[in-house]
């Protein structure tokens, strides 16, 4: 709940990046899909080693270290002045901290609940990343207003690390799950047996569908209210970035508590059908948002609240359901790659797109994504 509120603030990246761009707005939008992509690059190639570090060491040592790398890369763009290298390098270390937070977050939370409530403990654990989502952007938006200069993004940078650092510091309190630590090989070939030895199926690609679909709310949504003059206030001087965030978290917050259960009474498959349709239509719903009809925005906010609220406990337990105790925390990696590959491919791709057809072309493009892939899956595997 402490940490995500620095990483939701980063659907305001977009804005920093365009300042940093002066102005020519596609040009930064194709920048900000190959800033992204580069840290996603590192944090899908770094994800093998990861889950054997978590096997060897164990989920709360690599948890503090993905605090410490986030915060490194995050405050580091408080020293930087144009687009460059260092940029890339920032956002690189900042993915590669995600990496280490949510590999270990989730392979912790495994660890430490039974086999028959493990959805329901992953999808507990979603609701303090909801939360963040709540106070995140809406802070964001807060610090930063409506023309940031350098002073706004300057506290902006300073908010996100003091949030990271209070999460860090509760780290300390926590005790590692027995029996979890063995000795090991670090090997890339190791990890690649591992995998084949406990693949989990389809459900990988499921993974990757969703990964795909999060690169517009988490960094292409901010840079589509600039480029469409959605900056008009909504709600008591709230924009339209805090009032989906307020919908999305609020709602998806909501549904996840009040269906906890569900995936283990009634099958995890069912609920994530409903998780993914939703989706689909949620996407799909992004299409109605113009200047003229700002108040559209909602129609995404909940199918898109409710698809992530069913879909991503679901998803990570059958990603993880085949995995022994001992290789969870490969487990976890072999999932977090297959999301990772979202955004490694996704968002050059998806900025193309924009700038060659606009962003109702990539709009579609995503839900038409997750459809096919989610009837794959589920030809395959069936609802039950």
């Amino acid at each position: 709940m402490l940490f995500v509120p620095a990483n939701a603030a980063l659907v305001h990246y977009a804005e920093w990046v365009q300042f940093l761009y002066l102005g020519d707005q596609e040009k930064a939008l194709l920048e900000l899909g190959y800033i992204t992509s580069f840290g996603a690059i590192l944090g899908f190639v770094s994800r093998p080693w990861l889950g054997q570090l978590i096997n060897r060491f164990g989920a709360r040592l690599i948890w503090i270290i993905g605090y410490l790398l986030f915060i490194a890369g995050f405050m580091g763009n408080l020293w930087i002045s144009e687009i460059g290298w260092g940029i890339y390098a920032l956002r690189g270390t900042m993915f590669l901290g995600v990496a280490c937070i949510f590999t270990s977050s989730i392979t912790y939370i495994t660890l430490t609940t039974p086999e028959q409530r493990r959805t329901e403990a992953i999808g507990i654990l979603g609701v303090g990343g909801f939360i963040g989502f709540l106070i995140g952007p809406m802070i964001g938006e807060i610090v930063l207003g409506e023309n940031p200069g350098v002073t706004e993004f300057e506290t902006y940078f300073w908010m996100g690390s003091s949030c990271v650092l209070v999460s860090m510091s509760l780290l300390f309190f926590m005790p590692s799950p027995p029996g979890s630590v063995k000795a090991g090989s670090l090997s890339l070939i190791q990890f690649i047996k591992t995998c084949q030895k406990y693949w989990p199926g389809s459900i990988v690609f499921i993974n990757m569908a969703f990964g795909l679909s999060m690169t517009v709310p988490l960094h292409l949504l901010k840079k589509f209210v600039i480029d469409q003059n959605l900056n008009e206030s909504m709600v008591g001087g709230l924009g339209i970035i805090t009032i989906f965030y307020l919908v999305y978290a609020g709602w998806g917050m909501t549904i996840r508590i009040l269906l906890k259960n569900a995936p283990d009474r009634i099958g995890r498959r069912k609920v994530l059908c409903v998780g993914l349709t939703s989706m689909v239509l949620g996407y799909s719903g992004y299409c109605t948002v113009t200047a003229e009809s700002m108040w559209m925005i909602l129609v995404p906010a909940f199918l898109c609240g409710t698809g992530h609220g069913l879909t991503y406990h679901c998803m990570t337990a059958l990603s993880l359901q085949t995995f022994p105790t001992e290789s969870r925390g490969t487990g976890s990696a072999l999932s977090l790659m297959a999301f990772d590959c979202g955004a490694v491919f996704g968002m050059p791709i998806m900025a193309s797109l924009v700038v060659w057809q606009g962003y109702n072309m990539m709009f579609l493009t995503v839900a038409a994504t997750v459809a096919v892939i989610s009837i794959i899956y589920f030809k395959q595997n069936g609802i039950r």
